[in-house]
């Protein structure tokens, strides 16, 4: 995702895979969710995850960069950490 800015205030993936990361929680909620950043770092940590955003173009970005992740299988030999991980969960888009 280096280079790619779809948003004026998008945050680095890898800094809000850090604050989530922290978060004793099993959803996170983003009120404000431009170009689904929070998503994306959320889905990646196997957080269940509600993102709101008003202005359609960027709702739609969101939706194709969360969507991405889960659109592979992860397999268990491909990270140390796999089991201690959280189970994948469906998204479902209200739109």
């Amino acid at each position: 995702e280096i280079g790619e800015h779809h948003h004026p205030t998008q945050k680095p993936v890898a800094l809000m895979r850090w604050c989530v990361e922290m978060l004793d929680a099993e959803t996170i909620l983003d009120p404000f969710m431009g170009s689904g950043t929070t998503g994306l770092a959320a889905v990646e940590e196997k957080f269940k995850f509600i993102g709101i955003e008003r202005e359609q173009p960027y709702f739609e970005i969101a939706k194709r960069r969360i969507c991405a992740p889960v659109a592979y299988t992860w397999l268990p030999s491909a990270s140390p950490e796999w089991r201690r991980r959280k189970p994948r969960r469906k998204l479902r888009w209200l739109s």
